[in-house]
């Protein structure tokens, strides 16, 4: 079974699967336990996790983990995600909300079951559900239908107690406001740089200078530790060329991924918005109507859409002359894709009303559904399928190959056996960058760890490509002389003597500044140049400085243009005075357009912290017990 969802990971059932896993806060991972020692993986409130559903947790967020990270999943990022601890947690949580859902009441009944495995559409014949069909796709996936019908259930109950605690988050105007503008607003600013390299030419350290530094700061002069190995290295692209794909077997990949080269039928949209607040009064949504249909007659007389759109749409198309790009249904809400799918190419609708207003929609194209066909997908599936092959092969070479050496030892005459060069290389240490040798880091990582005449284990490299090492000589990491350093250190301490230089002098000119007055005559008096930012937000790099957070913080802390920045603040190059040219709030007319996306955005924000806070409560108040070992 394992197997099968790493061939297909992007087939249906596998995408059912994840998705109740995700719902219920699950994801992956792989591994084994001895079943003899533990009889439970972790207990909450009296009620028993199994090992069972933590290895599935485990194995499900391990596969979620190759499909997101794909090469780059290596040991190291492994240990960072921690996968078996998210595993354990996830599954706590899962428990506390699932008795918290039976102490509330809350059920699926057998109406939403139903009507959610209809929906589903690769249960769907012609778009209609299709009881033989369900029950093959199930018995092909060795799913019985009450095996996944559970499996539903539990996905639409997590939803359930989802949206209940989630739904309690409601943002106010006021929060709506704020948020706009704090992410919105932007600043320009009136510079002036005191380039550190301006002050490179005046900084000569003495000798007293340069061994005092350098005293303090030893350690940032090891030589590290480096090491030279021979090694073999077995890549998937080695033997491409040893692979044939038939037909039947393109055929069979097609059949079972078939879900995959659907594509739903779609519609070229544009539309224009007159919004009607929840709140807005029967008469004034009489005169939004009123004016949405005016508008109506104008494209009905055949004036361009796209300019109506642009001055009359209240929605953040409008810009674009309401263009929505291709869609298909399940992307838009309803009633809206009804009116829609409805439409003939080039046909305006009647108005619209949604939750954001009145709608005026026309179609500008259409797409039908279709499959793509076998023969248009072959090669896309012949490169998947040569892909896999070529990593098998290569890890198979790779294990054999390391199996005798382990019998021989014989590093030269293995590599001869499986056809592969023997490569050597210089020193090295951890920083060293071997990728023009097709090596990552993790071979570094690995062969540091070797003494001279070592044999290192099998290494999997990303891309599915695998090496066996062999150390021939090492040097220690050791601290240096000064004299073997000197330049290193020398630059090091005149590069910092001279940002002190400019920081100073910049301190200078501020001090100025708040004692005489006047940026331009200053500026002029000390032969500086002047620049000007342009508008940023909060969000952007400063421009022409960079991303410069302390800068920035002061930039939208000034009120007045013209007010001067308390300090000198380090950016690249150096550092920096700065003034307030002009504070540049956002577009109250952008703001109404958009409130309706904020509020769901800030609500959808606040109700996973809500979610978060909830857990966390009933985690304080349950009595859980964990098997550390599994962890």
């Amino acid at each position: 079974m394992l197997d099968l969802m790493r061939r297909h990971a992007k087939s249906w059932i596998i995408n059912i699967i994840i998705a109740a896993i995700v719902i219920v806060f699950i994801f992956w991972g792989a591994g084994t336990f001895r079943r003899e020692e533990l009889t439970k993986a972790a207990e909450v409130n009296g009620e028993p996790i199994s090992i069972a559903d933590f290895e599935e947790a485990y194995r499900q967020l391990l596969e979620m983990a190759r499909a997101q990270y794909g090469d780059y999943l290596d040991d190291e990022l492994l240990q960072t995600l921690d996968l078996k601890k998210q595993a354990m947690e996830r599954l706590i949580n899962e428990r506390l909300m699932f008795q918290q859902a039976r102490s509330m009441g809350l059920k699926v009944t057998d109406e939403e079951l139903q009507a959610r495995i209809a929906r589903t559409p690769i249960f769907q014949v012609d778009g209609v559900f299709n009881p033989d069909r369900y029950r093959n796709m199930l018995s092909r996936f060795r799913y019985t239908p009450e095996d996944y019908e559970r499996l539903v259930r539990r996905e639409l109950l997590g939803r359930k107690i989802i949206r209940l605690v989630s739904d309690l988050a409601k943002v106010s105007p006021r929060e709506i406001e704020d948020f706009y503008h704090l992410t919105n607003d932007k600043v320009s600013l009136d510079f002036v740089l005191f380039a550190v390299k301006d002050f490179r030419d005046k900084v000569k350290p003495a000798e007293g200078e340069l061994a005092e530094y350098f005293g303090k700061n030893k350690e940032n002069y090891r030589v590290p530790l480096q090491v030279r190995a021979s090694y073999l290295l077995f890549r998937p692209k080695d033997f491409e060329d040893k692979f044939k794909v038939g037909e039947d077997e393109l055929a069979e990949y097609y059949e079972l991924n078939l879900d995959s080269y659907r594509e739903p039928e779609k519609v070229r949209v544009r539309h224009i918005l007159f919004r009607i607040d929840p709140d807005t009064s029967p008469e004034e949504a009489a005169l939004v109507r009123s004016r949405a249909e005016t508008v109506r007659q104008l494209a009905l007389k055949g004036e361009d859409f796209a300019k109506l759109a642009q001055e009359y749409s209240e929605g953040p198309t409008a810009k674009n002359g309401g263009d929505l790009g291709w869609l298909a249904r399940e992307q838009m809400i309803e009633p809206f894709a009804e009116a829609a799918f409805k439409l003939e190419k080039d046909q305006v609708s009647d108005l619209v009303r949604t939750d954001f207003g009145l709608h005026l929609i026309k179609i500008e194209d259409r797409r039908p559904a279709r499959t793509r066909t076998l023969e248009e997908a072959k090669d896309e599936i012949r490169e998947k399928i040569i892909k896999e092959r070529t990593r098998e092969m290569a890890a198979d070479q790779a294990a054999e190959a390391y199996e005798q050496l382990g019998l021989t030892g014989d590093f030269k005459a293995v590599a001869e056996k499986f056809g592969r060069g023997l490569q050597t290389t210089e020193f090295f240490s951890a920083n060293t960058s071997l990728i023009d040798r097709d090596l990552p880091p993790k071979f570094n990582e690995v062969a540091l760890t070797l003494k001279p005449g070592d044999i290192g284990p099998l290494v999997d490299l990303e891309g599915g490509q695998y090496v066996l090492m062999k150390c021939l000589d090492r040097k220690d990491s050791y601290l240096p002389k000064l004299e073997e350093v000197r330049a290193a250190v020398e630059g090091d301490l005149s590069e910092e003597k001279a940002l002190e230089m400019a920081r100073q002098t910049a301190s200078d000119f501020l001090s100025g500044l708040k004692d005489k007055g006047g940026w331009e005559p200053a500026v002029e008096k000390h032969g500086l140049a002047a620049e000007t930012t342009g508008a940023f937000t909060r969000g952007e790099a400063v421009p022409k400085i960079g991303p410069a957070l302390p800068l920035k913080k002061a930039a939208f802390a000034l009120t007045d243009p013209g007010q001067v920045g308390p300090e000198p603040y380090q950016g690249d190059q150096g550092y920096y005075v700065i003034r307030l040219k002009e504070r540049l709030p956002a577009s109250e007319k952008e703001l109404r357009e958009s409130q309706e996306e904020l509020k769901k955005r800030l609500e959808a924000g606040k109700g996973q912290l809500y979610l978060q806070q909830w857990l966390e409560t009933l985690k304080a108040q349950a009595e859980i017990e964990v098997e550390d070992k599994l962890l």
